[in-house]
């Protein structure tokens, strides 16, 4: 019904194959290759098909002494989850180890009245360049393999304790890479049949951690707390994968093809409860007029023509809800937010008209 082959204007995009009728189901993108339900939401929202309710918190947890963190609507998302999202059993020791460690270097950090974690690694003469990124990135990824105990994080008991004591937006990231890095894990054994839920499918996908870095730059502190982290508390046989490279495409990736987990009916009022990373449905490219509405069914994301397409037509979605905003201000926010300036004909022609 479809391809993805590049676009006259750079990257790659959908182009229908053939005439589709409006109102054609066109991909289901039927779960996350990783997601992460935000920390303030986790109790509130079904690990499995997203649910939400406004102050009603799910009571279904995994069996046995691990919770991981996750919370179900019902038992049967649960067994879904098991069945469908951790077969190998890998995944959950994972994130309950995650828990683990934050609680108690939270609670150690508390109990030693000492401060927030201080950013030791980007200084406030930091240049963020290109260069200076790529060496600094080498220097951490040195620093966690040297034998020095006031150099090494993971080897000082005071700043190991910092970097374990996560914040709630850090402790997201390291939940969205945890979940991308087991994936890695098991695709190295067992080779997927499914292109799209592969770490290849996924890191296809264009990164824009410079952008990211440019636009927010108290987020590359972070992203080196995550990785240095995940090198603290990952098993033996998954370090091999913890690797700063692998760190930084996950969260390069993340910041412009997640899809956000909205709570539904999805409106201007909905909460963001999570992020997930659905790769195939990452190459519809954005147009401020889309043939293509994108809609959450549960733990899918759906993707059906709004109106009849042509064979050879590319096949576009809104990435957000901007389309009754005015020209200039969708130009901004698809700047800011996504890195790119709409080229899309309804863009072109109202600029053209405002010039």
């Amino acid at each position: 019904m479809f391809e993805i082959r590049p676009t006259t204007y750079g990257g790659r995009g959908c182009f229908a194959t053939c005439a589709i009728p409006r109102g054609t189901l066109v991909h289901i993108a039927t779960t996350p290759f990783t997601a992460v339900i935000f920390r303030d939401f986790r109790k509130e929202v079904c690990a499995y098909c997203f649910a939400y309710e406004i102050n009603r918190t799910w009571k279904v947890r995994l069996r046995g002494t691990e919770s991981a963190g996750l919370w179900f609507c019902s038992e049967s998302c649960r067994e879904q989850w098991v069945n469908e999202e951790d077969p190998s059993c890998e995944l959950v020791p994972v994130l309950e180890v995650i828990e683990q460690a934050v609680a108690i270097a939270r609670r150690k950090l508390q109990s030693a009245k000492t401060g927030e974690y201080d950013e030791d690694f980007v200084h406030e003469d930091f240049s963020f360049e290109s260069d200076a990124i790529e060496k600094l990135w080498e220097h951490v990824e040195g620093l966690v393999t040297s034998n020095s105990v006031t150099a090494n994080p993971l080897r000082n008991p005071t700043l190991k304790n910092r970097v374990l004591a996560l914040e709630d937006i850090e402790y997201d990231s390291a939940r969205l890479v945890a979940v991308a890095i087991v994936r890695l894990y098991l695709e190295s054994y067992n080779t997927s049949t499914v292109p799209w839920f592969t770490w290849n499918g996924f890191s296809g996908l264009e990164s824009h951690e410079k952008d990211l870095i440019n636009r927010l730059p108290a987020l590359l502190e972070s992203h080196i707390r995550v990785f240095i982290f995940l090198k603290a508390i990952m098993p033996k046989k998954l370090q091999p994968f913890v690797t700063t490279a692998n760190v930084r495409a996950v969260l390069g990736r993340e910041s412009a093809n997640a899809f956000g987990i909205w709570q539904l009916p999805l409106n201007s009022e909905s909460e963001c409860l999570g992020s997930s990373i659905f790769p195939s449905g990452s190459y519809f490219n954005h147009s401020c007029d889309p043939n293509v509405i994108k809609t959450r069914n549960g733990r899918q994301m759906h993707f059906t023509t709004s109106c009849a397409v042509r064979d050879g037509e590319e096949l576009c979605i809104s990435y957000g809800m901007m389309l009754k905003m005015p020209v200039q201000a969708r130009q901004n926010l698809l700047q800011e937010q996504w890195y790119f300036k709409c080229g899309c004909s309804r863009c072109t022609a109202e600029l053209a008209t405002a010039a």
